[in-house]
């Protein structure tokens, strides 16, 4: 079941950050659509959660040097 869901992204500086969080959750299967936005400090995730976990997801972040907070929706 796919959700489309608002994730604030904390540690992004500039445009490479940007694509460093979107290879990193493109990575993970179950990711159906994202879009990082540098100014909003946010990404907009379209997820199959039966496959993919908020957690799975602010995991990868993590290692990549980025903190995923909670939904905002």
């Amino acid at each position: 079941m796919n959700k489309r869901q608002h994730f604030p992204v904390k540690g992004m500086t500039c445009g490479n950050c940007v694509r460093h969080v979107e290879t990193a959750l493109k990575s993970l299967p179950g990711i159906a659509q994202l879009e990082v936005n540098l100014e909003k400090q946010e990404a907009l995730v379209e997820f199959d959660s039966t496959v993919v976990t908020y957690e799975t997801m602010a995991s990868v972040l993590k290692d990549a040097g980025y903190i995923m907070d909670k939904s905002v929706d």
